[in-house]
């Protein structure tokens, strides 16, 4: 069995009625009834010393491996959620750090000058402009990058490059003539491209847009019904990832044309594409290299050599309805692609939109299944070691709790912030939302000394939220809490807990004279 607290062991799935407050909770392992919405379309938990609402997890399977000491960034949004925005999990499914920007994609860790930031785009409201945001490990706002001339972030990429510049996917409902797929003559479709725009002045460097550089006929589903208008604009690219290599040049992923291709920085022309109508690769694998089907976050494994590709493979009407991330090893020169590897999602599921893949310093592969709630981590051989969702199996597809990405990275979060206590039915609770070093807690009176002082008590940090029972011999009813990291270094201190609430003055009712 795995180290969690476990809530329902090995499918029982049995239907826990507990208090609003949870109070940190470890995730249910293989529940039956959690996977059919017994705990709620989206399981998750409050705490008592924070206001932030954490996610409660299904491990459905576990492998001491999976645990390398990384955490999990995801952007959980969906209409169930009620607390949507970044998050970041360890690996016991304990929640690390949570923030209402409301909703969000592609939460990552990315370097600056050789500095980690916290990156992840929000748009706070349905239509409402999008941001990227970079916090720095005290999570304060360091950059914020939205898209220039016009354009508007669509939140699918949001890369940091070595030339301290940003890149954002960008989409603008354009004007055109859409008769050549059948559509009206004065229609309208939602173009896609990219901008590249420099951090510190945010000067925009290099735009470039799909329908500059493609036959609309070459998209793999054409108008209907009232797409093509102005209201209902027809999405015949819907970009969603672009990595720049050391060359300058882009390698880009578009969803609705079933390609990747390789974009040159002079001029914006094709350099080759992989997939779709227009694929320029001799298949040596019988089509399983260049077969993409609706596929998100493509990468170079290897510049020009090697892609990673999450591939939905969802198609409308064909039995291949299976995701998986893909291992492909192209030639440039004899024009020729080939399947290294693949990695099939676990209980043949088909994510219709959205995903990651991510090859991890230790050669697992880690998919995540997009608009799916869930995860899965894989040996390099391609056996399942870790299979985690974060949202009902009854829910897939649905759009009632999704992330974009998942992605696991390393993280060191020192907050500004102070740690929150609380005293509630005989028991103290201690967080401190992002902090990542805390290894132990201790109470002290509140007119201790911090540099030389005796506890009162401590106890090992557990999960996101700590209880202590109080102490029946405490010599003082005001304390505080300090946090140790694992060297017994003070990292910060709680403000101070009375634990005798202050008696409300009696008032005594008006008398009435009756005269």
């Amino acid at each position: 069995m795995p180290p969690y607290k476990l809530l329902a062991f090995l499918g029982l799935g049995i239907v826990f009625h507990v208090p609003v407050t949870l109070a940190d909770l470890g995730p249910y392992f293989r529940s039956i009834s959690y996977e059919h919405a017994g705990h709620g379309k989206w399981p998750h938990q409050s705490y008592h010393s924070s206001d932030v609402i954490g996610p409660i997890l299904n491990v459905q399977r576990y492998d001491d491996s999976c645990d390398n000491g990384q955490y999990i960034f995801l952007s959980i949004i969906g209409s169930e959620v009620s607390f949507a925005g970044p998050a970041i999990l360890d690996e016991l499914g304990n929640l690390v750090w949570a923030s209402p920007y409301g909703r969000t994609s592609g939460t990552d860790v990315q370097m600056l000058d050789g500095q980690p930031y916290l990156t992840f785009c929000s748009w706070p409201e349905m239509g409402s402009n999008v941001t990227c945001h970079m916090l720095n490990t005290e999570y304060e706002e360091a950059f914020t990058i939205r898209s220039k001339n016009g354009w508007g972030g669509d939140a699918t990429e949001f890369l940091i490059t070595q030339h301290k510049t940003a890149i954002i996917t960008t989409s603008m409902l354009a004007p055109y003539d859409l008769t050549p797929v059948n559509g009206p003559r004065r229609g309208y479709l939602r173009d896609g491209g990219f901008q590249e725009i420099d951090l510190e002045t945010g000067e925009l460097l290099f735009q470039w847009r799909w329908s500059d550089h493609w036959d609309i006929t070459d998209a793999i589903r054409f108008p209907s019904g009232t797409e093509g208008s102005h209201e209902k604009p027809w999405d015949a690219f819907h970009i969603n990832s672009v990595q720049k290599d050391t060359a300058g040049n882009y390698l880009v992923s578009s969803r609705h044309t079933n390609t990747v291709g390789y974009i040159s920085r002079h001029g914006g022309e094709f350099i080759w594409k992989i997939g779709g109508k227009k694929n320029m690769f001799e298949d040596l694998s019988k089509g399983a290299a260049t077969g993409l089907s609706m596929q998100h976050h493509a990468r170079f494994l290897k510049e020009n050599s090697t892609l990673t590709i999450f591939n939905n493979a969802v198609t409308p009407g064909t039995s291949d309805y299976q995701s998986k991330g893909l291992i492909i090893d192209i030639d440039v020169h004899a024009m020729t692609a080939k399947l290294r590897h693949e990695y099939l999602s676990p209980h043949k599921i088909g994510s219709e939109s959205r995903g990651s893949m991510q090859i991890l310093d230790n050669n697992h592969v880690l998919l995540g299944l997009g608009v799916n709630a869930g995860w899965s981590e894989f040996s390099k051989q391609g056996d399942v070691l870790c299979d985690v969702h974060f949202g009902p199996e009854l829910g897939f597809g649905t759009e009632e709790v999704l992330s974009y990405r998942v992605l696991k990275r390393n993280w060191i979060g020192r907050p500004k912030t102070s740690p929150s206590i609380v005293y509630k039915g005989g028991d103290i609770y201690l967080s401190w939302n992002g902090a990542t070093e805390v290894a132990s807690w201790a109470l002290l009176a509140a007119d201790a000394d911090i540099a030389n002082y005796a506890p009162l008590g401590s106890v090992a940090k557990e999960g996101f939220e700590t209880r202590i029972p109080v102490p029946t011999n405490l010599s003082t009813l005001s304390l505080r809490a300090v946090a140790l990291d694992s060297q017994k270094n003070v990292l910060g201190f709680t403000s101070v807990l009375d634990l005798v609430e202050p008696v409300e003055p009696l008032i005594q009712a008006p008398i009435l004279i009756q005269g």
